[in-house]
């Protein structure tokens, strides 16, 4: 799942293709390297220590990604969901030739959702958040093991959107690494995603360049784009190997190397070096989520 942001304050990528013209080419790019499916976005929902994420108008966030829906809808046959919390974007998006919509909040923010991806049949990807605001997400975390509370929060959302009309098997659901979380929740959450296969819908997997990612192997902001490719690398390979569907993420054409040689029967470590990875880096971030246990959360918050 390439990930397009047409933004211009993402964490990671924001403004490198806020226009339409740039969104187009790269989203082409991530089709050419592998993509099985486009995620577009207008809105930040960067956690706070990057700085509070802008509030976007949903006709400013439907101006961003409308046009770049709808030029992708016509180039490729491979699905385009749109990253949306509001349902007047959505419905454009739709319009616009998009299949599905990824709900950060999974309907809280904007119930009406539910009703148009049950109209239009579109697919529907189910998100656990604390809270529904980005800017307030990480404050007050409670810790300890967070897998219950995701579980149970997940197979509700997931019952409330069939009972509101969506097909079940139009549904798919995501953790929400990052999202109102602490490090550890995070590393614990990956590294057991298959206990969240038990509530029968594909699981789809965020970590690609997240601040926990990076923290798995150095604790300073100042990581070259090398290591924090093969810490997110780590994060694919455990992802794949619990079972997800989906992982959604920056470096597609690195991501798909990873994944193909980890299907065709290679070790992590062997299919980090077939992706390119630096492997001190891939093994440090690799051992550290395999080694995550519900009662480390001391050392690894550290």
């Amino acid at each position: 799942m390439g990930i397009l942001n047409v933004t211009p304050d993402s964490f990671s990528d924001g403004g490198l293709y806020f226009t339409a013209e740039a969104a187009v080419e790269h989203g082409l790019r991530l089709a050419r390297e592998g993509a099985d499916w486009l995620d577009v976005g207008g809105e930040s929902t960067r956690p706070p220590v990057y700085g509070s994420a802008q509030v976007v108008p949903a006709a400013e966030e439907i101006r961003r990604t409308a046009p770049v829906v709808e030029a992708l809808a016509r180039e490729l046959t491979i699905p385009i969901s749109i990253d949306t919390r509001k349902a007047a974007v959505a419905a454009a998006a739709l319009s616009a030739g998009a299949t599905i919509v990824n709900d950060v909040t999974a309907f809280r923010f904007d119930p009406s959702i539910a009703d148009l991806a049950a109209e239009t049949g579109a697919g529907v990807v189910l998100m656990h958040m604390r809270g529904t605001d980005p800017r307030t997400m990480q404050q007050g975390l409670p810790g300890g093991d967070a897998g219950p509370e995701v579980s149970d929060f997940l197979a509700a959302a997931a019952a409330a959107a069939v009972a509101r009309g969506i097909a079940a098997e139009r549904i798919a659901i995501d953790p929400g690494l990052g999202f109102g979380k602490t490090d550890g929740q995070n590393r614990l959450l990956l590294s057991r995603l298959s206990r969240l296969r038990q509530l029968g819908f594909p699981l789809v997997v965020g970590a690609s360049r997240k601040g926990f990612v990076r923290r798995l192997f150095r604790a300073d902001a100042d990581a070259t784009p090398a290591a924090r490719l093969a810490a997110s690398l780590a994060c694919g390979a455990v992802a794949a190997e619990e079972g997800a569907a989906a992982v959604r993420v920056h470096d597609v054409a690195a991501t798909v190397l990873l994944l193909d040689a980890i299907a065709a029967g290679a070790s992590p470590s062997q299919a980090a070096r077939a992706a390119g990875a630096e492997l001190a880096v891939f093994s440090r971030a690799y051992g550290a989520l395999r080694s995550a246990t519900a009662g480390g959360f001391a050392t690894m918050e550290a």
